[in-house]
């Protein structure tokens, strides 16, 4: 998601809006674009790719700390957070208090960054009807990056022990065959089971990691100085086929992916994974130019608000629908677009505040 003021990697930009597109479509019309939902794939490995280049750069300057990591992204994630759910709870309890039943728990969930195993105690599978659901449905992916965030500097760390002692070579290595058996958790975890169970594949944390562990791979990579000579790093055209390519798969993805196929979590995810993973070696490489190009205006302000957006978007359809549902659609449609673009930029604004007294300048 989007992060404050820092130096920017070009190209991030753009593929941050092609993953929140992918999953504000998948809620807004979950009938007429099934397979949006691998934006948080994309997502996912943003995030770890991150992690892994800012964690890395850090640690090779000696300017890594694990206390200060930990107060950074506490700062990043549970302001808006908390905001997001305290808002949404005041216009649910005004709008329609009998169902506030589940909310305690739930909320406890969200802010303990287990939210996707209270999803799997509930067995609220995210492929319901949106009327069906809480409108704390999507924090399962918030969850999961909680729990990413309070064991990556400890494999930081880790990777830094075996780097310094064994050298870099052996580190990167022993991250690759983390990353590898990570990768081969939901593929194998489908490959014996006749009947998988589709919700626990969906929101558990040990089948949905190894996009974040694909992108911090990578991350490392990057941060070390070491660059795949892939034919697409120098050639302009080669570059552009790619990312032109990425593009039309995950559209594709988006208009006919089926959330509930056994093949989506086989295949479907891992190879979406790997895909991701190249086209981000491949955008953030300066010298194709194509970084800038994805990084046009329009979408580097989206991209600014991507976090804020991510956790509107599902309070917003889901009250709205309760109380237009018998409306006209496109007036809804209307409003909603609206209600999230209004709330994400004042959200952005009051998270900025929060962060430049949490964590001034030096």
């Amino acid at each position: 998601m989007a992060t404050k003021k820092r130096a920017r990697i070009a190209g991030l930009d753009g593929l941050r809006v092609l993953a929140l597109v992918g999953v504000l479509l998948y809620h807004m019309f979950p009938k007429m674009v099934p397979g949006g939902f691998f934006g948080v794939v994309l997502f996912f490995v943003i995030s770890g790719y991150l992690a892994g280049v800012s964690g890395v750069r850090e640690y090779r300057a000696g300017k890594f700390s694990i206390l200060q990591y930990y107060k950074k992204r506490l700062v990043r994630i549970y302001p808006a957070l908390i905001a997001v759910m305290l808002v949404s709870i005041g216009a649910l309890t005004l709008i329609d208090v009998n169902r506030m039943a589940n909310i305690p728990s739930e909320v406890l969930s969200v802010l303990l960054g287990y939210n996707n195993y209270w999803q799997l105690k509930m067995n609220a599978s995210y492929f319901t009807n949106l009327t069906n659901t809480s409108m704390f449905t999507h924090f399962w992916y918030v969850a999961i990056l909680i729990q990413f965030e309070v064991l990556w500097p400890l494999l930081l760390s880790g990777y830094g022990w075996v780097r310094k002692n064994k050298g870099v070579g052996s580190a990167i290595l022993g991250f690759f065959v983390l990353t590898v058996i990570l990768y081969l958790v939901m593929p194998v975890s489908c490959l014996f089971t006749k009947e998988p169970n589709i919700t626990a594949l969906y929101y558990g944390t040990t089948t949905r990691v190894f996009s974040l562990a694909g992108g911090a791979f990578l991350g490392i990579l990057h941060g070390e100085g070491v660059r795949m000579q892939f034919p697409y790093r120098t050639s302009r055209f080669l570059g552009y086929l790619l990312t032109i390519a990425f593009i039309a798969v995950s559209v594709l993805l988006y208009i006919k992916g089926n959330g509930t196929a056994k093949g989506t979590y086989l295949y479907g995810m891992a190879l979406y994974t790997l895909f991701c993973v190249f086209t981000v070696d491949c955008v953030t490489e300066p010298r194709n130019g194509i970084g800038k190009v994805l990084d046009v205006p329009p979408m580097s302000w989206i991209s600014a608000y991507s976090y804020e957006i991510y956790l509107w978007q599902y309070p917003v359809l889901f009250l709205t629908g309760i109380v237009m549902g018998k409306g006209n659609p496109y007036v809804m449609y209307a409003v909603q677009a609206v209600l999230i673009v209004l709330l994400s930029v004042w959200l952005h604004f009051f998270t900025v505040q929060i962060s430049r007294m949490l964590l001034p300048k030096k």
